[in-house]
């Protein structure tokens, strides 16, 4: 970065701060539309970067921008500008149909080419070869062979997918959203932390726990790095803040200088990985994936600690074999000194609460900082007073600067992926190497992300990696339950070790020139140190205790292995235990510490035993020779761990149920799939407690699987995202006004259960509109939602009605909604159900009238993913039961008392007296009688919610049962 003059420097950190401040402020009080914020956070971060950082570090002046910079800065800030102030049209606009007008493609050209040069300049060039790569692939991929031949692609498609499709990906697609909102917010927290003095807290207590013991400085660095990182989030900023006073006091007390830059690089790496603040990329996850982020705290908890463990567990055997004492007492700060900043704590453990309660993360994010500053003036020494507040909004502005353009580059690339379909070429290069092999495709992906960590950031490298490897990962996993969280803390994981790996290695290279020593060297010992890294990585896939899934003994029992195989890699790799071992022992050592962290193919309990056993018996047996009677207590410990290990891994119980019900006892929690609010269907109501006939359908599913219908977390999912959510494993069933078509269930990867509702297309208009019927919308209007039956079925429709309309599509019901009340279309065409309840929703309900035409049938359906026959009947026959209940008299009030009394079979076996349904499936008994007790029978639901006992007030009509007139009914449950 140059040295401006103090004035320019001044009003362009001005800028920076200003801008932070209102990122802060939308962070608690709520963001503009998504176009509008997007653009409008590339416009004031993009022109900053080319005054702050030179063309090149030689030839350019450093200590002010040339007349260049300035036209640089000018012609990055006119792309996003002309979309600001266009805004509404950008949004109103049809992608690849409007016309893509000369002005726009000199505007795109124009974004690109100052967004690459920004990128060269601010972040790393590797990521702006790797963008100009993937356009440049566009224009020649129909010359190039085999699976790299694309269609012809104009200049104009071009420019147009990289710049402007918000909704598939490019510049202002979602990831760009997520910057410009949930991470802006966390860096603010981050830069408030440290202006705090938070990190004189973390510096103090990393060396008051670890500078008293063998090692004391490189334990330090450690610690106080791995505290540092849930700042920063950055490697590379992490080895300049700490490592400048680690690194020099590592070698004077006798590491080398590579091992101790490689030390401070593997710690540096993993406070990315280090919950409450992970850094970007787990925000980018959390976008991707629609997770909650407090979920993926959890998971990754365990994973982190692992790692930082495995560290100290490396520089613990390397100051033994080195004969490195502690710190000297003098430079280890009394715990008074620590306990005077203890209060800055406060905030974090305020973030915290509030993101494991489900509260958004930019307002988590936001009501902690304020908190930061608050209790950071219960004390004179951590008081921040305004130039404190300022200096901490320049530096969050700083930090958003070169990210919001690297991550806008990782949206270009994920576009271009997309439209020449190179992500299904790759991950189909990738499928056909692992040969049906999952272990293999795991190993293939891994140097997948390594190799795409070598040039360019951890974010862009696990958007790039996610968008590859994921659906393969999702795909061939699905037989051993692999779910969205799992696929993607794999991929995670590895770029975020990427920056310490070698040949390239940005935080390794950056520790190596503080200690003067060789980078790739550097980076070798930050690959050892940092091995954790690899096994957690693949410990995601095959040992999902590690992320609190299971009960306590499946996840001590999958933690356990993890510490005794990471103990047995690193003391082999050190050659030291309990004293110096020799080459065929460490061999021993290592190959069984390797076997307990990848030998998946082995049950736990052998992996447990052999590393017990190896870890156990080395260590007695160098105990003895030391013929020490202070030795004897551990020698009994060990004996005892030898018995206990096999002993508790014996108790490990095999699950006996396929791989979705097992993934959701593990969690304790069904994941269902429901719309984003849809009136009578799944809406939250004014408690935000989830509502509706599908809600309903959730329930039900939950208390015969977990017995009890409050265990159900909601996933709000589009017409658009509905279908790879539960193809992608990150719902189990999805149960939303979903109509079962052919295609949707031959070609998705999905199957159809019970039809639940039989329903048909109409339109809701206003009843001042004149219009009576259908045929008198021609030349009109009509509000739909996307990726729904809705706007097939209305081109089918028009065609044969010779009727003309403008469709109007909008991504959820909502918008379509909003959009319709608010006069931009003459009708909403939608399922009827859905119309009647939208209808009653309104103000004045009066004011609009639902046409007698129904131009469609639509039997909705819950759907699950294939291949778990077990679970598509367990879903698909909760709901016959439902329908049988009604049927046979059951209600919710009095199913416990017909369990016990009833002289009916039928009712005997639908509520598990009698018979063994339960049991086929993988439940108990009682799963019918627990879903009825939970929502009551089918006609209950329905009446609660469509029916007489709702606003709606919807007739029966071919809802009812098959013996009432309808179409409903179920097979017999016996």
């Amino acid at each position: 970065m140059r040295e401006l003059p103090f004035w320019l420097r001044t009003a362009i950190f001005g800028w920076l701060a200003f801008w932070a401040a209102v990122h802060l402020y939308w962070g608690g009080f709520g963001f503009p539309e998504p176009i509008t914020i997007r653009s409008l956070h590339l416009l004031v971060f993009t022109p900053p970067l080319f005054l702050l950082y030179p063309a090149f570090a030689k030839r350019s002046p450093q200590n002010r921008p040339s007349v260049m910079d300035w036209i640089w800065a000018a012609a990055s800030a006119a792309p996003h500008l002309w979309v600001l102030i266009n805004a509404d049209a950008v949004n109103d606009r049809m992608e690849y149909v409007d016309p893509f007008t000369p002005v726009m493609l000199g505007l795109a050209i124009l974004c690109m080419v100052t967004m690459l040069e920004a990128i060269r300049r601010a972040v790393e060039p590797g990521l702006a070869w790797m963008t100009a790569g993937c356009l440049l692939y566009m224009f020649v991929g129909h010359h190039l062979p085999g699976v790299l031949n694309t269609r012809v692609f104009t200049t104009s498609e071009i420019m147009e997918a990289a710049w402007l499709v918000p909704t598939a990906g490019g510049v202002y697609g979602p990831l760009t959203g997520i910057v410009a909102t949930t991470i802006a917010v966390f860096i603010l927290f981050g830069s408030f932390m440290q202006g705090s003095g938070t990190g004189r807290l973390f510096a103090n207590f990393g060396a008051a726990v670890a500078g008293r013991y063998t090692g004391g400085p490189a334990k330090v660095a450690v610690v106080s790095s791995g505290l540092f990182g849930t700042m920063s989030g950055s490697s590379v900023s992490n080895v300049i803040t700490t490592g400048a006073m680690t690194i020099p006091l590592m070698i004077r007390i006798g590491y080398k200088p590579a091992v101790a830059a490689g030390i401070e690089s593997a710690a540096s790496v993993g406070g990315a990985l280090m919950p409450p603040v992970m850094g970007a990329a787990a925000f980018v996850m959390a976008e991707i994936t629609n997770i909650p982020y407090g979920d993926i705290l959890v998971a990754a908890a365990i994973g982190a600690v692992l790692y930082y463990f495995a560290i100290l567990a490396a520089v613990h055997f390397e100051a033994k074999k080195l004969g490195i004492t502690p710190m000297a007492a003098k430079d280890i700060p009394a715990w008074r000194e620590v306990l005077a900043d203890a209060h800055l704590i406060i905030p974090i453990g305020l973030l915290v609460y509030l993101m494991t309660e489900r509260w958004s993360g930019n307002y988590a994010a936001f009501c902690a900082t304020l908190a930061m500053v608050a209790v950071s003036l219960l004390r004179a020494r951590t008081r921040m007073g305004w130039r404190e507040v300022i200096e901490s909004l320049t530096n969050a502005g700083l930090t958003m600067a070169p990210l919001a353009v690297a991550i806008a580059a990782s949206g270009v690339v994920v576009s271009v992926l997309t439209a020449t379909g190179m992500v299904v070429a790759f991950g189909g290069i990738i499928k056909e190497l692992a040969d049906g092999s999952f272990g293999l495709l795991a190993v293939l992906l891994c140097l997948t992300v390594l190799i795409l960590g070598l040039g360019i950031p951890t974010t862009p490298s696990y958007i790039i990696a996610a968008a590859i490897g994921a659906p393969q990962l999702l795909e061939l996993g699905r037989s051993l339950g692999i779910d969205m969280m799992q696929a993607h803390l794999f991929l995670f994981y590895f770029a975020v070790i990427a920056d310490a790996t070698p040949p390239v290695a940005a935080s390794a290279f950056a520790a190596a020139a503080i200690a003067k020593a060789s980078p790739t060297i550097a980076s070798l010992h930050a690959s050892r140190f940092g091995i954790a890294g690899f096994t957690v990585g693949f410990a995601f896939l095959y040992d999902p205790g590690i992320m609190m899934r299971g009960g306590i003994i499946e996840i001590v029992s999958a933690t356990s292995i993890q510490v005794m195989a990471l103990v047995l890699i690193t003391s082999a790799y050190a050659g030291f235990l309990m004293r110096p071992m020799g080459v065929p022992l460490r061999i021993l050592l290592g190959a069984a510490g390797l076997f307990a962290a990848f030998g998946h193919i082995a049950p736990d309990t052998v992996r447990l035993t052999i590393a017990a056993v190896a870890l156990g018996g080395t260590a007695l047996l160098q105990m003895m020779i030391t013929r020490k009677t202070s030795m004897i207590r551990p020698i009994v410990a060990l004996l005892g761990l030898l018995l206990a290990v096999p002993a508790v891994a014996q108790n490990v119980a095999p699950q006996q149920a396929g791989p979705t019900l097992s993934a959701i006892r593990a969690r304790g929690m069904l994941n269902c799939g429901v719309s984003t609010g849809d009136p009578a269907w799944s809406q939250p109501d004014s408690q935000g407690v989830w509502q509706g006939v599908d809600a309903d359908l959730c329930r039900a599913v939950a208390a015969a699987v977990l017995g009890d219908p409050s265990k159900v977390s909601w996933h709000p999912l589009t017409g658009q995202t509905r279908f790879a959510a539960l193809s992608g494993g990150q719902i189990d069933m999805l149960a939303r006004t979903t109509t079962w078509t052919f295609l949707r269930d031959a070609v998705n990867g999905l199957n159809f259960t019970a039809p639940y509702f039989m329903d048909g297309q109409g339109f809701l208009v206003k009843a001042d509109s004149g219009i009576e019927h259908a045929n008198q919308l021609d030349g009109a209007s009509i509000c739909l939602t996307a990726a729904s039956t809705h706007e097939l079925n209305l081109q089918d429709w028009a065609r044969q009605a010779n009727i003309r309309f403008q469709p109007v599509v909008f991504a959820d019901k909502d918008e379509a909604r909003r959009a319709y009340e608010s006069g931009r279309c003459d009708a909403y065409t939608a399922d009827s159900s859905q119309l009647a309840a939208i209808r009653v929703a309104f103000t004045n309900p009066a004011a609009h009238r639902l046409l007698p035409e129904r131009i469609s049938k639509e039997p909705y359906a819950v759907a699950v993913r294939q291949g778990d026959d077990q679970w598509f009947d367990i879903v698909r026959f909760v709901t016959f039961g439902l329908i049988e209940a009604e049927e046979l008299g059951v209600t919710r009030e009095n199913a416990a008392t017909l369990a016990v009394d009833s002289p009916r079979p039928a009712v005997q076996r639908l509520l598990g007296r009698t018979g063994d349904l339960g049991p086929t499936v993988g439940l108990d008994r009682a799963w019918l009688l627990n879903a009825v007790k939970a929502v009551g029978n089918y006609g209950e639901i329905y009446d609660r919610h469509l029916g007489a006992n709702s606003p709606v007030r919807l007739p029966r009509g071919p809802n009812a049962l098959w013996n009432a007139g309808g179409l409903l009914w179920s097979p017999p449950i016996r």
